[in-house]
This record gives C-alpha cells, sequence and structure tokens, in this order.
C-alpha cells in the first residue's frame, strides 16, 4: 500500500510540474503573440489594448490609483515594474507582498519559531517579489547589451540606406527580438506621439539605468543629433567597442570558472551539512534555535559566511 501510494505521489507531482511548465509556456507565447502584433503596428493608429507604452497604472481602482501615486515609495515600484518589463501594478505588487509575507509570519508562528526568526523570515518573504523583479531587471538589461550590437549594425545599414534616424528605429523594433525591440518599439512610439526625439532616446536609459552600453549609444545619438557627423560608423564603432569587450568578458568568465564554482560549492556546504545532520542526528542542531548561546554562534556563523561568500564572489569579479 505504500509503495502505492508512493508511486500515485510520484505521478501527481509530474503531472503538477508538467501542468505548470505547460501553463506558463502557454502565457509566455501568449505575450510574445502579443508584442509581435504590437511591433507590427508601429506606425499606424495604436488599436484599443495594444499600446506598447506602458500606462503606468498603481491600481486598477481609481481612488486606490490615486492614493498611491502621493507616495515615493510608490512611484519607486513604479520604476521598478517597468524596469523589468512586469505587467504587475503597484497595488498588486503591495499585495503579492503581503500575502507573501503574511504567509510565512504564519508559518512561523505554527511552528514556534522565535521571534528574530520570525520577523527575519517574515521580512524576507515579503521582499522576495521585489528581489524576484531586481533579478528580471538585471537579466533584461544583460540580454539587451547582448542584442545590442546586432540592433546598431542593423541601423547603421538603414542609415547607409537612406532611411532616416527615426525610421531605423522602427526597424530594429520589427526585426530584432525581445528586449530590444520593445525598447526601440517605445522610443519610437514616443517621438512618433510628440515626444522630442532626444528625450526619447534618454528615457530608454530610466528602464535600464544600469545598461552602460546603452548609455554610450544614447549619448552619442543626442551629441550626434546636435552636432552632426557620420552616425553610420559611429554606430559601427559602438558595436565593434561592445563585441569586443563581450569577447573578452567570455574569455575571463572561463578563466574565473574555477573560483566561481569553489565559492558556490564552499557556500552551500554549511546548508548541505545541516540537513545532513537533521537527518543523521537530528537531536544534535536543536541547541543551535533552542538556547540563546544557540542563537549567538548561528548568527555569528550566517555573519562570517556571508561575508566570507561576498569576499569570494569579489576576488572573481574584474572591474573595467
Amino acid at each position: 500500500m505504500t509503495l502505492l501510494f508512493a508511486i500515485l505521489g510520484s505521478i501527481a507531482l509530474i503531472a503538477a510540474i508538467e501542468g505548470a511548465r505547460h501553463a506558463a509556456r502557454f502565457f509566455s507565447e501568449r505575450r510574445r503573440t502579443q508584442l509581435q502584433h504590437r511591433l507590427q503596428s508601429l506606425g499606424r493608429p495604436v488599436e484599443e489594448g495594444h499600446d506598447l507604452l506602458r500606462r503606468g497604472r498603481f491600481a486598477q481602482t481609481g481612488w486606490v490609483d490615486a492614493a498611491l501615486r502621493a507616495f515615493a515609495p510608490a512611484r519607486a515600484m513604479e520604476q521598478l515594474l517597468e524596469q523589468a518589463s512586469s505587467t504587475l501594478t503597484v497595488a498588486q505588487l503591495v499585495g503579492v507582498s503581503a500575502g507573501m509575507g503574511g504567509i510565512a509570519l504564519v508559518a512561523l508562528l505554527g511552528v514556534g519559531r522565535t521571534p528574530l526568526l520570525v520577523l527575519a523570515g517574515t521580512f524576507a518573504a515579503a521582499g522576495a517579489p521585489f528581489a524576484w523583479l531586481i533579478l528580471v531587471r538585471d537579466r533584461r538589461s544583460r540580454r539587451m547589451s547582448e542584442q545590442l550590437p546586432e540592433a546598431l549594425a542593423m541601423m547603421a545599414r538603414s542609415l547607409r540606406a537612406g532611411h532616416a534616424l527615426t525610421t531605423s528605429f522602427q526597424v530594429v523594433a520589427t526585426e530584432m527580438p525581445e528586449p530590444i525591440s520593445l525598447e526601440f518599439a517605445r522610443a519610437f512610439e514616443e517621438q512618433r506621439l510628440g515626444l522630442p526625439f532626444e528625450q526619447a532616446v534618454m528615457s530608454m536609459l530610466s528602464r535600464a539605468p544600469k545598461n552602460g552600453d546603452l548609455k554610450i549609444f544614447a549619448v552619442s545619438t543626442v551629441i550626434q543629433k546636435e552636432t552632426g557627423g557620420n552616425l553610420a560608423e559611429i554606430l559601427d564603432n559602438i558595436a565593434a567597442t561592445i563585441r569586443d569587450r563581450y569577447r573578452f568578458y567570455g574569455k575571463l568568465r572561463a578563466l574565473t570558472a574555477e573560483g566561481r564554482a569553489s565559492g558556490l560549492i564552499l557556500g552551500l556546504l554549511p546548508f548541505l551539512v545541516a540537513v545532513f545532520m537533521s537527518f543523521l542526528n537530528p537531536e544534535y542542531l536543536v541547541p543551535l534555535v533552542e538556547t540563546p548561546q544557540g542563537h549567538a554562534i548561528l548568527a555569528y556563523a550566517v555573519v562570517s559566511w556571508a561575508l566570507g561568500l561576498a569576499w569570494m564572489m569579489r576576488l572573481t569579479r574584474l572591474e573595467i
């Protein structure tokens, strides 16, 4: 009977994982189809529900939206959502954060943990959505940097063919994959709707604040717009510089792979040992979580672990 339950449980788990994977793929494909429809509509009147520019809604309810706009933290959340290209509103983000924090609080109180652990776990759970958005934003920015050389080369070819600079933005928006296509499409739509071209280009930086490659492109484009010059040659030089730098980063990443792997193993080792010991001798680690001396030792261990991990990561990172 136990074996039967184990088999059925395994089948149910596999089915749930497959269902979640197909659901995620369905929503991803639907979003990609909607984005392609929006990109194909560039230069034509905007259809309802198919605009490229983020509406900047803080909430779906009017009075909640008006109330949230008065708070600076809400505006910072809206900016983070825009940088991560998320469809959530600020109210939804706050709701998800509060819900995860509440679940963690009830769960930790239910198992009878210490107040310090309950507080830390609650704050960690509440901050998880924001940490995820930051990771998505940084990953999106890196992806844009990888796609930028090809986009600049495409713009240079468009300019040499006699097209206007704004038209080259449209070419990148319709030919390149996401996310670089979405950013160029937004810049094209903003200037088409009346925003000065320089401001439309610089607004791209606000959606990727840590992207130095995009900043070089934006500043070069704005300066060339004011002073003149061979923009196609400038774009080719920027693209070549970015490619060379990424080629160097690839070699550097290969040379530091051993150090990063060692840091990962050493960082996970304390947790793996703790899990192993909890199965081998469950009473062995109990004093760490039930006595004041154990709490002090555990706090010192966590701080030492964090400092050591940060130091090892710093050793494998080279600023250029």
